[in-house]
């Protein structure tokens, strides 16, 4: 069903890191054809995206649990907490070398001696990687950066990091062995803004999200259900 009024003169403004961004993206070009508006979707750091956002932001999404709690303690008067949804999640795992050259099969074989990896802060996969974080070779924030890095730095071994990542790699750039159970699992949080400029159509969106065809974009895009 089409919103009327509001929905006519609006242009939905989404905001978000890059992880999340495709499956996101896709998903307000289905709803923004159907409802007749513009949906943009912009994705960056929360710290370079938090100012903008606070002046025209209808909906902001994260890329994981905990991503969503450091925003809401940063700037606790910018998002409704009582409107957060979890469309879907991201399943973690180790990318590796095409063919595996270093035998990974587990979390505990990233400390073998002579292991590069990769670290992306904002992901927060420290916990994960354990003993293997004296192994951490090269550095960088955003998950994106972490992808550009994997593509052109061929002495990187592995990167812990979410098989959407994985999905995106071409052909011959990496395998993906997935953590499995609930520890490899991290739910994304979507929610409205507080002071959205368009409440009525951020809430439909949000509920968009929660459809059986909002699902199917996130599943094509490496989600799993939730």
């Amino acid at each position: 069903m089409v919103l009327n009024g509001e929905a006519r003169a609006a242009s939905l403004a989404v905001y978000g890191p890059g992880g999340p961004y495709p499956a996101i993206r896709k998903c307000a070009e289905i709803f923004g054809a159907r409802q007749g508006v513009a949906v943009d979707v912009q994705f960056g750091e929360p710290a370079k995206q938090a100012d903008q956002a606070a002046k025209n932001g209808d909906v902001y999404y994260t890329g994981a649990e905990y991503m969503m709690d450091d925003f809401i303690r940063e700037y606790p008067t910018l998002l409704d907490e009582s409107a957060i949804i979890y469309p879907a999640a991201r399943r973690v795992g180790i990318i590796v070398r095409q063919g595996n050259p270093k035998g990974v099969q587990s979390l505990g074989d990233l400390a073998a001696p002579g292991m590069r990896i990769l670290d992306v802060s904002l992901e927060n996969m420290a916990d994960l990687r354990g003993k293997a974080n004296a192994n951490t070779t090269v550095f960088v924030t955003t998950g994106r950066q972490g992808f550009t890095a994997w593509k052109t730095n061929n002495n990187l071994d592995a990167w812990v990091t979410y098989k959407t990542w994985a999905e995106q790699l071409d052909p011959g750039e990496g395998e993906f062995i997935p953590i499995d159970g609930p520890k490899g699992l991290r739910r994304i949080p979507v929610t409205v803004m507080r002071n959205a400029p368009h409440p009525d159509l951020a809430r439909a969106f949000l509920k968009f999200l929660e459809t059986d065809e909002a699902r199917a974009v996130f599943l094509e895009n490496g989600y799993e259900p939730y």
